[in-house]
């Protein structure tokens, strides 16, 4: 559905009139509108990995036995179906992460390299230890943040409304009922049916759409007494 149908199916539902346009109407109203459809297609994105975000070909980091850490693509949210990493040195071993800054300074501080190498993400960037060898692929996949797309489905660079014709890669209901909600708030009507409506809709389409679990992006390492691959010690022939 494009965005001057959303916005028009949203007015008729809090009994304002439908607009011929909305990017580039002087009507308050409309402009509002379309801002709490922005608001909640971020929103959506941000609480649920859609399958139409999800990339299928994987995405690789190419290790040159210096670099540490890689920069993320544009347009990532987060790492989809999960967070795993594989590499291709090690394709049956857990690359360990996302591991917490206080996990990762003992162990650049132990006289030991621990293989595959631990990861966390840092300023747009995954930094793994020990660094990636030279020519060590490692390969993910990831969920794409770009929801707003053009009448011809192609992404724009950064997820916002251009047009009236532009596409939302999340469902429809979930953006008109969160554009609902917001406005009745806004303009001081009782929203609670309409944010419960939400709420229960995000809940169950969201719920539809998840195929991965949610891992928290700062777990620390594993609390056992065995690495999970290798361990090289580094004081070996020093």
């Amino acid at each position: 559905m494009s965005l001057i149908a959303l916005v028009q199916g949203a007015a008729r539902r809090v009994g304002i009139t439908p607009p011929a346009v909305a990017i580039g109407s002087t009507d308050p109203m409309i402009q509002i509108m379309v801002d709490f459809l922005q608001d909640a297609g971020d929103e959506a994105v941000e609480r649920v990995d859609w399958q139409a975000l999800k990339f299928i070909t994987p995405i690789t980091f190419t290790g040159d036995g210096v670099t540490a850490a890689f920069a993320l693509p544009n347009g990532f949210q987060r790492l989809s179906p999960s967070t795993t990493f594989v590499s291709s040195v090690y394709p049956t071993m857990k690359m360990v992460g996302p591991v917490d800054e206080g996990a990762l300074l003992r162990l650049k501080a132990t006289p030991m390299a621990t293989y595959p190498s631990v990861w966390r993400e840092a300023q747009g960037k995954i930094e793994f230890y020990p660094v990636l060898g030279a020519g060590e692929v490692v390969t993910y996949v990831y969920a794409s943040g770009l929801w707003v797309t053009d009448q011809y489905g192609a992404q724009y660079s950064t997820p916002a409304w251009v047009a009236d014709t532009d596409l939302a890669m999340v469902p429809d209901r979930v953006l008109r009922l969160g554009a609902i909600w917001r406005w009745r708030k806004k303009h001081g009507f009782d929203y609670g049916q309409d944010f419960d409506d939400y709420e229960a809709a995000l809940d169950r389409i969201g719920g539809q759409e998840t195929t991965g679990t949610i891992v928290s992006m700062s777990n620390a390492l594993p609390e056992h007494d065995t690495w999970p691959g290798i361990i090289t010690d580094l004081t070996v022939g020093a």
